[in-house]
């Protein structure tokens, strides 16, 4: 019984990850997507390197004044790509994930539809947190709750 009582509390180790996506015009961004753009502007602006003739990433100076999840900057743009694929040089394309320099995504914006070079909100949904197992989480608890019950 006590057994039994461990290993069910410790199949409990569940993780909750929240999904956006984001919608610039007619093309759809799941998660995936915005994380990589993000992940790869992080991982160059924390290096000093860029990509591409613009040189993203690039500061982002918030002209438009868009409230940007509430955060602060300095901001960094970097391009989103249609493909599912992290841009690495060539046409950036319309859509552009916005960054903080500590790496928080702060929202996704594009060129389409706005006048000259200027910036337009996409439209940005969170999605209920879907239930993840984390299995080393899952594996800790269970052998600490395995341990447990046998000392008992």
């Amino acid at each position: 019984m006590k057994f039994s009582l461990a290993l069910f509390a410790s199949l409990v180790a569940v993780v909750t990850a929240a999904s956006n996506t984001a919608t610039c015009g007619n093309t759809v961004y799941k998660s995936d997507a915005l994380d990589k753009a993000a992940d790869a502007s992080c991982s160059m602006v924390k290096k000093g390197t860029s990509v591409g003739t613009n040189r993203y990433p690039h500061q982002y100076k918030n002209l438009e004044k868009f409230k940007l999840s509430g955060l602060t900057g300095p901001f960094y743009e970097f391009p989103i790509l249609s493909n599912g694929q992290v841009y690495s040089g060539g046409s950036p394309g319309a859509d552009r994930i916005i960054t903080t320099q500590d790496c928080k995504q702060a929202g996704v914006l594009t060129h389409q539809g706005a006048s000259g070079n200027a910036f337009r909100e996409c439209s940005v949904k969170t999605s209920a947190a879907a239930p993840v197992v984390d299995a080393q989480l899952a594996f800790m608890s269970c052998f600490t709750m395995t341990i447990f019950a046998l000392a008992l």
